[in-house]
């Protein structure tokens, strides 16, 4: 399988199944193009922007709520995924515009119980309770974030602002928000995903690009889902995903 051309199956209303009935992709696509502001140069394609719903025994857990354009999908995808009345807590990977904007209106529609982020920005939230989250970089937590769903917060050492992955142990889903995101750029090369961490050229990477491979090795992780781009599936495929990436940054940075 193709790491960078893997589809995921088709489940509910535009949402996908990105590992079996655990952790479902939602969102829709955009036309990626100079407009965008981590958009390589010289490319014009069609880019799906992600968020995910990872399904519990006792509710749900989304990570990040997806761009504004997507509103009305992305509440249609919720409302084929959850149980009427079902429990569901937020986490976002950034305090971003394409990660927490639509978080109003997933509460006006849904019981979300709280909200965990990172970083000193205050979230857009309406009544549910604000979980702020600290991780130092390169290391990690594990949270009852909804009874009996576990998930490890990890702090990689690739971003630009206080960014979290999630990973669950119970699928090996690891949802990476601004990384991992060249899988629709029609070509192999980890690079084309690197526009928006400009700063690495000015950096000694080695650290960075080990990390990243690490991060993604030591969890035997099934699956890699960027926020914006195509997912990963297969371990085999998400291990080469990690080692070409972290090739391309630690090629960036100063030799």
């Amino acid at each position: 399988m193709n790491p960078h051309t893997a589809q995921a199956k088709i489940a509910f209303n535009g949402a996908q199944s990105l590992i079996g009935n655990r952790v479902y992709r939602l969102g829709a696509d955009i036309l990626l193009d100079e407009h965008v502001s981590w958009c390589p140069p010289g490319i014009s394609v069609i880019q799906p922007v992600n968020c995910y719903l990872i399904k519990g025994s006792n509710g749900s857990v989304l990570v990040d709520t997806g761009i504004r354009l997507h509103e009305a999908e992305i509440i249609r995808q919720l409302e084929s995924l959850l149980e009427q009345g079902e429990r569901l807590t937020v986490v976002l990977t950034r305090t971003e515009m394409e990660c927490c904007l639509n978080l109003p209106a997933i509460e006006a529609r849904f019981d979300v119980e709280s909200v965990w982020y990172t970083g000193g920005i205050t979230v857009p939230r309406m009544s549910a309770t604000p979980r702020r989250i600290m991780v130092d970089p390169g290391t990690s937590l594990e949270i009852e974030v909804i009874d009996g769903l576990t998930l490890e917060f990890v702090s990689p050492l690739m971003r630009l602002l206080p960014t979290l992955w999630i990973f669950d142990p119970a699928s090996g889903a690891l949802l990476t928000s601004d990384a991992f995101t060249h899988g629709s750029y029609g070509s192999s090369n980890a690079a084309a995903g690197l526009r928006k961490f400009q700063w690495f050229a000015e950096a000694d990477t080695r650290g960075i690009a080990r990390d990243v491979d690490e991060s993604v090795r030591r969890r035997h992780v099934k699956a890699i889902g960027p926020g914006y781009g195509a997912p990963i599936v297969g371990t085999a495929e998400s291990a080469a995903a990690a080692t070409a990436l972290a090739t391309a940054i630690r090629t960036v940075g100063i030799q």
